[in-house]
């Protein structure tokens, strides 16, 4: 099975981000997209596209001064944004679980065994890409992905029943 995703590991039972542990808020955002996740899987890329769009708000500088529970209030808004107004207690206690806690630290934990040092950064079949860093336009993904998909046809046996 070939496996893509920016930020994002899957295995056939699992599918977590994980996150660049060098700023402050990069554990509430991660956790905030396995909180996504769970409650509706089509809403978590859109929230991710959201982050980027407004990854500025959380940067180290700008919320210095603000305590977690105020950096989490606002990114609680900005999932609501993503997957919904009649998500927000589910959202909210998703910050209290503690299996969203558990995934965000194995996530973490995941990120770090790997390499990553920034975002996006980008995994095909668990081997980081040389251009993680930027994000990739088609042409680009083609490039990559056209070989091991082309490869993986000739190579895939035939199973009949």
């Amino acid at each position: 099975m070939l496996v893509i995703f920016p930020l994002w590991i899957m295995s056939s039972k699992e599918i977590g981000p994980t996150f660049d542990c060098y700023h402050d808020n990069a554990f509430v955002a991660c956790r905030a997209l396995h909180i996504a996740n769970g409650l509706n899987t089509s809403t978590t890329y859109p929230l991710l596209e959201l982050f980027f769009k407004y990854q500025g708000w959380y940067y180290n500088k700008p919320t210095h001064t603000m305590s977690r529970a105020s950096v989490v209030d606002r990114m609680v808004k900005l999932v609501v944004e993503a997957v919904g107004n009649s998500s927000l207690s589910a959202i909210e206690s998703g910050f209290e679980d503690a299996k969203t806690d558990f995934a965000t630290r194995i996530s973490f934990k995941y990120g770090c065994s790997r390499g990553v040092t920034g975002t996006p950064y980008f995994f095909v079949n668990g081997f980081p890409l040389p251009v993680s860093g930027s994000a990739l336009n088609y042409d680009k993904w083609r490039s990559i992905l056209d070989p091991l998909l082309h490869q993986h046809i000739e190579t895939e046996p035939l199973h009949f029943f």
